[in-house]
């Protein structure tokens, strides 16, 4: 029997992109959360005020943060059929968001406004930190920073440039984040493309007296380690290999620091070249060896200021750190901030703060700090697979329990000193 050529109209049926189902009303979540902003927004509607405005500063924050939440509504355009809709037409002033309007508000409306809205909800926000006992009062002032690349929807001239597969230019950011570990959310942010600033520079914007800040090796910079100090804050980071470290004086290790994995602990002073000018101050180097993912040997060289805190405390400080990582991986798999949609600098940073204030929301409404699991079930609903009503019973389960495990850990570590 003769195989059969398809028809003309099976092949156009086949061929092109599959049709985008319809945005359906009932289908989106986060509506409910803007209820909590409304008091805030109030104040945004007075930024840019022009007699012939029609969208305004919080019709854009209205749509991106129900964009955030539904991972169907991912372009300009699915923003603006979404915001036909009857259940999100309440929350605007406008009957429909515009794409074209949209992408020049991203141009437009400056992300700096936003910041006050972050600090106010910050300021709502119960400590939510997970704190280990000996280092309960420390942690208070912990604040996080590293940066992390996201790759844009073009070739941008701004963007730091890279290559695809094919060798075509393709752009990216960094996005550089300061996050607090007794808020557990961001404490600021920043974008950076082709301007030359190293991770260094930029959390120098950042700094805050009598705060202590974690970073890992990619951020140290001479500089930064100066501006630090002189603010004057304190530093637990890991510095590379081939940074000099020259030791003046040994310090003995305790049988806690032995058993953490503590290899020596010594003073010094950074060394320098003609080049590069280290900071003067009197510093420590600890050495903690660890097991990598790979079942090997690893050692850790960990530099600080502080000098009354024992060395294997200094290395559970530094371990804090992967919080930060947590937040980056959230933003890139579960908040689908893989690729960034938008071209200009502007409506990038724009798109950072409104996932801020998304995470803070969340914080808000469930009272829990992003862990693992409160990050894996976040993704849930950032993917618009659940609301935060299905998760917040799951997320006080877990809490419960690890009240319970912390209890017995603290019952085992008093009988063991007894």
């Amino acid at each position: 029997m003769e195989p059969t050529c398809p028809s003309v109209a099976e092949v156009a049926l086949r061929r092109g992109r599959k049709k985008r189902p319809a945005i359906r009303a009932a289908a989106l979540v986060g509506r409910k959360y803007i209820h909590l902003l409304e008091a805030y927004l109030a104040d945004l509607r007075q930024c840019y005020v022009h007699p012939n405005r029609v969208l305004h500063y919080d019709d854009v924050v209205v749509v991106y943060l129900l964009a955030f939440f539904n991972t169907a509504v991912r372009s300009l355009r699915c923003i603006e059929d979404a915001s036909q809709l009857p259940g999100v037409g309440r929350h605007l002033s406008v009957e429909a968001v515009c794409k074209s309007t949209l992408s020049e508000a991203n141009a437009l409306f400056d992300p700096v406004h936003l910041e006050g809205l972050i600090a106010r909800l910050r300021q709502d926000l119960p400590d939510l930190g997970r704190q280990h006992p000996d280092l309960q009062a420390l942690l208070e002032q912990v604040q996080l920073v590293d940066g992390s690349f996201f790759r844009l929807a073009g070739d941008v001239a701004w963007a730091f440039q890279s290559c695809r597969v094919n060798g075509k230019p393709l752009g990216s950011v960094r996005l550089n984040c300061q996050w607090s570990l007794q808020t557990g959310v961001p404490s600021g942010i920043s974008v950076s493309g082709d301007d030359g600033l190293g991770e260094g520079t930029a959390a120098m914007a950042f700094l805050e007296p009598d705060q202590i800040y974690i970073f890992d090796s990619g951020v140290v910079s001479f500089r930064y380690l100066q501006a630090l100090l002189a603010c004057p804050a304190h530093l637990v980071c890991a510095l590379h290999a081939h940074v000099n470290f020259d030791a003046t004086a040994s310090r003995p290790l305790s049988p806690q620091d032995q058993e953490a994995g503590v290899l020596s602990d010594t003073l010094g002073h950074l060394g320098g070249s003609n080049k590069y000018v280290p900071p003067g101050a009197l510093l420590r180097e600890v050495k903690v060896q660890y097991t990598d993912r790979q079942g090997k040997l690893r050692t850790l060289r960990l530099l600080t200021d502080l000098r009354d805190l024992p060395a294997h405390l200094i290395a559970a400080l530094y371990r804090y750190r992967w919080q930060i990582e947590l937040f980056f991986r959230w933003l890139k798999v579960s908040a689908n901030f893989r690729h960034l949609t938008s071209h200009s600098r502007n409506g990038v940073t724009l798109s950072f703060h409104i996932a801020v204030i998304a995470c803070l929301l969340t914080a808000l409404h469930t009272q829990q700090s992003l862990s693992t699991y409160s990050h894996m079930l976040l993704g849930f609903v950032a993917a618009g697979q659940a609301d935060l009503e299905d998760i917040l019973p799951i997320l006080q389960r877990r809490e419960r329990t690890r009240q319970r495990d912390r209890a017995r850990q603290a019952a085992r570590r008093a009988a063991k000193k007894n």
